[in-house]
């Protein structure tokens, strides 16, 4: 046996014993695309059926920007008939935003873990080997100060000041954990997240950690965000003009649609971003699609963007400070 499949195997254990609690008598189902690491699809199928459940693997295709957050009509209906969904897709964030999911989650009919966008060492190193009892916990206390706020502010030493209301829908703690029906997390996991007030951001993002589909910026690139939305993106290198073409071509890509705030120590500095957002102190901005942070703006990309050293205040309590989290 190759030592890399021990690891994965502990990994997909803990997903599917502890962090999802699959029961015996539950369907689940993993969804896939070409760049899926069946590997681990295999393995979690393997554990789902070990506790008495059953599985479906559904492979969708690879979907490009312009459809990103788009599952399968079959796949949309066999999530009616699912307890559990585990999201496995590598080229698109699908089984976590697209609008089906986010009805089943509002109807308590679902619960799910996104390890979308990720490979096999994303599910064996950084992240994945946190304590999640205790970053559970620390979520719990972050979203505590979070939901009796009005206004968020986010400043970083690279010039970010973005100021916006706080949003009607709940924080959303993300930090493993997805036991009872409406609950989702991801793998490897560790953050606190909300979206902003519809029309309220403004001010100025300077993004300098990565970005999805871009991966780092060749250089840091300014947003200029008023009314919720970015106005100029500025920055001569290739990633600010790729980020200039999808801002131009894609319908909403332009709304600013969540904020939140890393919580894992053991997540690394890799330049992956799906490993530095969970990150603890460093604060992640997305553009796109909100509905799953309950907003009402749609769009074929959720686009999170990773900011370096914030400091982060919610009223006049300061939460994070130069990229250090504090909590009471």
């Amino acid at each position: 046996m190759d030592p890399r499949t021990i690891d994965l195997t502990r990994s997909a254990d803990l997903i599917v014993r502890h962090l999802l609690a699959v029961r015996p008598g539950e369907n689940v189902m993993i969804v896939c695309d070409p760049g899926s690491e069946m590997t681990m699809a295999y393995l979690l199928a393997g554990i789902v059926e070990s506790v008495g459940a059953e599985y479906t693997i559904a492979i969708m295709p690879t979907r490009d920007r312009s459809r990103s957050n788009d599952l399968t009509p079959m796949i949309e209906r066999g999530l009616e008939a699912a307890d559990c969904l585990i999201g496995l897709t590598r080229f698109s964030g699908a089984p976590t935003y697209a609008e089906a999911v986010k009805r089943l989650y509002n109807a308590r009919q679902l619960r799910t873990i996104s390890m979308v966008f990720r490979g096999l060492e994303n599910f064996t190193t950084g992240g994945a080997l946190a304590d999640y009892e205790a970053l559970y916990a620390d979520g719990k206390r972050l979203a505590a100060l979070w939901e009796g706020g009005r206004r968020i502010r986010v400043t970083t030493p690279a010039g970010t000041d973005l100021v916006a209301e706080i949003g009607h829908a709940a924080p959303i703690i993300e930090c493993g954990f997805a036991t009872e029906p409406g609950q989702e997390a991801a793998f490897p996991d560790g953050e606190v997240s909300q979206g902003p007030n519809e029309g309220t951001a403004e001010g100025v993002i300077v993004v300098d950690g990565p970005i999805c589909y871009l991966g780092l910026p060749d250089a840091p690139i300014t947003l200029r965000v008023a009314g919720g939305r970015v106005t100029a993106v500025e920055g001569g290198g290739r990633t600010a003009a790729e980020l200039r073409r999808i801002l131009a071509t894609i319908e909403n890509a332009d709304n600013i649609a969540e904020i939140g705030i890393g919580l894992n120590g053991w997540s690394l500095r890799n330049g992956d971003f799906e490993e530095e957002k969970k990150a603890r102190g460093n604060v992640h901005i997305a553009l796109g699609d909100n509905i799953f942070y309950g907003g009402q703006t749609r769009s074929a990309v959720h686009m999170d963007m990773v900011l370096y050293e914030p400091t982060v205040t919610i009223d006049d309590r300061a939460v994070v400070v130069g990229g250090e989290v504090r909590l009471p």
